[in-house]
């Protein structure tokens, strides 16, 4: 490899990672179009977000145990072709029956090759170096947010709907170049090989406790980012009147927030510690959930809204990074059932949250709020179960 080992993993595994959030990103400002051609209400072509999320989250559960008999390599390959196929699929789609199927389709390739750069991560590098490598992985995943929404409105306005469609199919065509050209299989000789469907094998995972805690954290972290995606086009621009492209730059400039902040919390890590890393994130949440709950109530308005998110989202980076590398850590020789069963977890229960936020019967903005400082409150609470020894343990590793 290079000298930086970590920043040239990172890069090798940067298109595995990007096909989760490109294929949720890139065409959402095609959703009215893709309506009207379909002759569907809104609402269904939404289903189609939820189709794909819900295969990243459940397929995990498959994946992991192939990732682990059958390895790295021949996975990615064949989720690349998976993500290929669904987004053909689905570009060619003259019904919703149709482009569901397509995006499950995808949604199982995007799966895998998450679960594939999870696993090489920790197969490749150390804890301390995983935490850096996980923080650059979801650093560079806001790439997606963004430009995909800006790249999908022009492809929809100058090509139709269909074009995003296709776009996605090109970049798993050209993804597939570099990692049949520079992923070499990274397995190691000990993993242990195990049913595909197995729940003893994660439930041994589960009864881990630091495993458990560090995935509660994830979960709060994710669900606090999910349920800002989630309000944020109802209190930005429904409640606060901005346009689609006042409401693109906002989002696009909070990733930008998330993006800096994930870069920069590996020093931190490598500086204070992981365990005090994420409990400085979950309090990072808890701040910003509170002083969105204040200043929505006082004076609600944009700033009153982004300011509080940007806070959540710093506090989202430094916790993700260091507790996904601290859960991961103790399963060597099954890195790609963890991975599996930490992915569907976190996408679960994020999912999960976000839903039941928009089901308070409370306005948008105290809806966001409340939710997150309930997630930050739950990772701190787990995080005081974790014992001393353990703290200790993530805190020397970084």
């Amino acid at each position: 490899m290079a000298k930086n080992p970590v920043i040239s993993l990172v890069l090798l595994l940067l298109p595995l990672i990007l096909f989760g959030p490109m294929g949720i990103d890139i065409y959402l400002p095609a959703m009215p179009q893709m309506a009207q051609a379909l002759a569907v209400g809104a609402a269904d072509i939404q289903l189609s977000l939820s189709v794909f999320m819900l295969a990243v989250g459940l397929g995990q559960l498959v994946f992991g145990p192939l990732v682990d008999n059958l390895g790295r390599r021949p996975v990615a390959l064949g989720a690349i072709t998976l993500f290929f196929i669904g987004a053909l699929v689905a570009a060619m789609s003259d019904s919703l029956p149709q482009l569901l199927l397509g995006r499950l389709i995808q949604g199982l390739g995007a799966c895998g090759t998450s679960v594939v750069a999870f696993a090489v991560v920790r197969d490749k590098l150390n804890a301390a170096d995983s935490a850096r490598a996980y923080s650059y992985l979801n650093g560079a995943l806001c790439l997606a947010p963004a430009l995909a929404p800006v790249l999908g409105a022009w492809l929809t306005l100058r090509f139709g709907w269909q074009a995003n469609f296709f776009f996605l199919a090109l970049f798993a065509a050209l993804a597939l170049l570099p990692v049949m050209s520079r992923l070499r299989e990274t397995r190691p000789g000990h993993t242990r090989r195990q049913a595909i469907l197995s729940p003893d094998a994660y439930l041994a995972v589960w009864r881990h406790r630091a495993f458990r805690i560090y995935v509660l954290t994830c979960i709060a972290a994710m669900g606090a980012i999910l349920t800002y995606v989630t309000f944020a086009p109802l209190i930005l621009m429904d409640q606060l009147g901005l346009n689609e492209a006042q409401f693109a730059l906002a989002f696009s400039a909070n990733a930008l927030v998330v993006m800096a902040a994930s870069f920069s919390a590996p020093r931190l890590s490598k500086r204070l510690g992981r365990h005090r890393v994420v409990r400085a994130g979950a309090l990072c949440l808890l701040g910003g959930g509170g002083a969105m709950m204040l200043w929505m109530q006082a004076a609600p308005g944009v700033w009153a809204f982004m300011l509080p998110v940007a806070w959540c989202s710093v506090g989202f980076s430094l916790v993700l990074g260091a507790a996904a590398a601290s859960a991961m850590a103790p399963f060597a020789d099954r890195a790609g059932r963890a991975a599996a069963l930490l992915g569907c977890l976190q996408m679960a229960g994020a999912a999960g949250a976000s839903y039941l936020a928009s089901r308070l019967p409370l306005s948008p903005g105290e809806a966001c709020a409340s939710t997150i400082l309930v997630l930050a409150l739950m990772a701190l609470l787990a995080l005081t179960r974790l014992p001393r020894e353990q703290r200790a343990l993530a805190d020397a590793d970084a």
